[in-house]
């Protein structure tokens, strides 16, 4: 893409533009007449016979911006070409200066170089020719500047305002994808964390809590993970419709939200299983929570809809992480969850509206211990390796055997 694209400058305006305008400050009348002549087909053209005079003029000036170029002689009384124009680069920067001399003084032209920051220096008797084609030159390069200027102006103004839109689309877009986020990691009917949200989030919260955990020898609690599951749900369905079912899960998930602590994670794994995600609860007030959200549960009625309100129960499965006391690499916080699961199927299998707490008791990290408590759970228990509670502790369970993938 070009830099410059005179496509971007405002066009010309139809009328007949107006003549560029210069100074000529000389103090010799007859060089300023003889200037004055070759220039006025051209340019209007301002004549001051000093530096002094020509300040003046410049500071009556409504915009002495307008003035385009300056010719100025350099042997001048109380004030040198190099010094007025020096104050011209200081009043109208802009302005093209042009310095005529009748003497090769090289300190004139170093300081007019360095001091005046001029366009030329021309030395006298100056050719008509050239001079005018300076001048015309001169002029072009200071048009050229000016519009430089407009179209830098313009290219600013555009700038400032893409960035603004910019600025705006990102904020919309930053908004769009949080609420996307949102969408993505909640459930869309109940509004409980969903198993994306669980994936995205339980690894960085299981280091976090290996830090704290390390840090203080376990004394801070668990991670706990609890698997619920609605009990004879699709008996709702069944009777009421799939509105009904809807409308009880909505009712259950506010009640678990209700009466879990705000830093719990209430996550609908799917149908009418939960999965609630604890941090630094013992294992009795893990097993707290869950008798007094059993309790809970059992105790409320449930609305349905169109006056139709049902009790219902639920059954769960507790296990702690890590299962094994300070080996965190013995289960994945995945195989812990399903252990959990495996918890909840016994609490199912063994009449409903109870749980099932599973905790190691002399189990010891093995290459195969997952597979060996999936398969062989019934054994672990009658060796004393693996311990349980359930609702009325010391109460008898069946564990029926049951393979998990």
């Amino acid at each position: 893409m070009p830099i410059f694209d005179m496509k971007n400058i405002p066009s010309k305006s139809s009328r007949p533009p107006e003549k560029p305008l210069i100074m000529l400050v000389d103090d010799e009348t007859e060089n300023l007449n003889v200037m004055r002549q070759l220039l006025a087909a051209d340019f209007q053209v301002i004549t001051a016979l000093s530096g002094h005079e020509a300040i003046k003029i410049i500071n009556n000036m409504d915009d002495a911006g307008k003035i385009q170029l300056i010719i100025s002689d350099q042997r001048m009384p109380k004030m040198s070409g190099v010094e007025f124009l020096e104050l011209v680069a200081d009043k109208i920067p802009d302005t093209i200066r042009i310095i005529l001399s009748a003497y090769s003084d090289t300190q004139v032209v170093i300081d007019s170089i360095n001091k005046a920051e001029i366009y030329k220096f021309m030395t006298k008797p100056f050719d008509p020719g050239e001079l005018s084609l300076t001048v015309k030159r001169g002029v072009e390069a200071f048009q050229m500047r000016q519009q430089l200027f407009k179209y830098s102006t313009h290219l600013e103004k555009l700038v400032a305002e893409r960035t603004q839109e910019l600025h705006q689309k990102n904020e919309e877009l930053s908004q769009a994808l949080h609420a996307l986020e949102q969408l993505t990691l909640s459930d869309q009917l109940t509004g409980a964390y969903n198993r994306y949200f669980l994936d995205k989030f339980m690894p960085q919260e299981i280091n976090q809590f290996k830090r704290k955990y390390k840090r203080h020898l376990g004394k801070r609690g668990y991670f706990g993970i609890m698997m619920i599951d609605i009990d004879h749900f699709k008996a709702v369905n069944d009777n009421y419709g799939h509105d009904a079912g809807d409308k009880l899960l909505v009712g259950f998930t506010k009640m678990l939200q209700q009466n879990c602590r705000e830093e719990d994670w209430v996550v609908r794994w799917g149908g009418e299983e939960f999965v609630i995600v604890t941090r630094g609860l013992s294992l009795q007030g893990q097993q707290c929570l869950a008798e007094r959200l059993r309790a809970k549960v059992a105790s409320k009625e449930f609305d349905l809809g169109c006056g139709q309100k049902l009790l219902k129960t639920c059954s769960m499965g507790l296990v702690c992480f890590p299962f094994i006391k300070n080996s965190f690499n013995a289960l994945s916080w995945q195989q812990t969850l399903n252990l959990a699961d495996l918890a909840l199927y016994q609490a199912k299998n063994n009449g409903r509206n109870t749980w099932v707490s599973l905790f190691n008791a002399h189990l010891t990290q093995d290459e195969h211990l997952y597979e060996n408590i999936m398969n062989n759970l019934q054994t672990l228990i009658g060796n004393n390796l693996i311990s349980y509670h359930s609702t009325h502790p010391g109460s008898h369970i069946t564990f029926n055997a049951i393979k998990h993938g």
